[in-house]
């Protein structure tokens, strides 16, 4: 066991405390929404990207690590950092790639580790879901009870990027950093897909919220909540 095991004893919580899963999968596979109807299942959700949204802003460590780093030719007008010009940057130089990973991805790992053990400290027997689209490239697999990853195929998370506004050539880059879809599939406990309607996203979702089936809905009335 790697010492970095998020374990009830180790973080002061009881036993009988709930699962704590981490979340990962394809991009723009529906990890958010996964995570969005967890919530709503009454489990605490923690997400890595919105954790890098933190340390980006003006004032936090990871905004001064990588001022320090890169400079200042990573900010906007205003002084905060820019995203997309970040981004582009990463895309043309490598170096620059790794020092972001480098700076950014242990704080990151820090500020989740610290938000589960909270989370287990306060609600012991409320299960934690850790959303971490990199878990197996940055190396933290181990620190968890299981690993579960949202699916779909690398044709369809490449349209969806697009959708969403980027390039092709980002989309490529992107999707490039990360394992591709059948070996991530084979590292983790179990695979949510994602290529169908939001009810049967959902359906897969309660019955990892609920793997006993206690306190499920009909599946008509599933639909009809998924459709509001």
């Amino acid at each position: 066991m790697r010492q970095d095991k998020i374990t009830p004893e180790a973080d002061g919580a009881k036993l009988g405390h709930g699962r704590v899963l981490a979340l990962t999968g394809t991009m723009a596979a529906g990890k958010s929404t996964v995570g969005k109807v967890l919530m709503e299942k009454g489990w605490e959700v923690i997400e890595a990207d919105e954790i890098v949204h933190r340390l980006y802003q003006r004032g936090s460590e990871g905004y001064g690590k990588l001022v320090d780093a890169l400079g200042e030719a990573i900010l906007g007008s205003s002084k905060d950092l820019d995203r997309g010009l970040l981004a582009a940057t990463m895309m043309r130089d490598s170096s620059v790639y790794a020092t972001v990973n480098h700076l950014i991805h242990p704080l990151v790992h820090q500020t989740w580790k610290s938000e589960v053990s909270k989370s287990l400290r306060l609600y012991p027997r409320r299960s934690v879901a850790v959303i971490i689209p990199l878990l197996f490239e940055v190396g933290v697999e181990e620190s968890f009870d299981g690993k579960v990853m949202v699916g779909c195929r690398e044709s369809v998370s490449r349209r969806r990027l697009m959708e969403r506004g980027l390039t092709p050539e980002a989309a490529d880059f992107w999707m490039g950093k990360q394992w591709a879809v059948d070996k991530k599939a084979q590292a983790c406990d179990q695979v949510l897909w994602n290529e169908g309607s939001l009810a049967l996203l959902r359906d897969q979702v309660e019955r990892l919220a609920d793997p006993e089936g206690e306190g499920r809905q009909p599946a008509d009335r599933r639909s009809e909540k998924a459709k509001l």
